[in-house]
């Protein structure tokens, strides 16, 4: 026979392996991103940092348009840095974009569109 101290013992465990579930699923999808595009003369510098819990694999990747000039990948746990340079030409746009997995689950970054100047 379950008792009304039972119910309530029945009650706060499934309540509590809720907030559990819903706590690691949040930890596990959860990437921030933070990119930037800077120009020295016709050198285009590309940062992006992403944090997030778990194994992070991510692309970076330097547009002219819809032509790709470079990219850069890598791998690594909890925190990634990608770091490149591109030669470019000065007074065209140039976007940098960055995507990839958190423990498999997809990301996309905030794009950064600049003009060489």
């Amino acid at each position: 026979m379950i008792t009304m101290k039972n119910k309530r013992l029945l009650l706060l465990l499934f309540v509590f392996a809720m907030v559990m579930s819903l706590t690691a699923n949040a930890a596990i999808q959860f990437a921030q991103t933070r990119s930037t595009l800077t120009f020295s003369g016709t050198t285009a510098t590309c940062k992006a940092v992403i944090s997030g819990v778990g194994t992070i694999d991510a692309t970076m990747e330097l547009w002219y348009g819809s032509t790709l000039v470079d990219s850069w990948s890598d791998t690594a746990t909890n925190r990634l840095t990608l770091t490149g340079t591109h030669t470019v030409v000065s007074g065209r746009t140039y976007t940098l974009t960055v995507s990839g997995t958190v423990n498999g689950v997809a990301f996309t970054g905030t794009p950064v569109t600049k003009t060489c100047p």
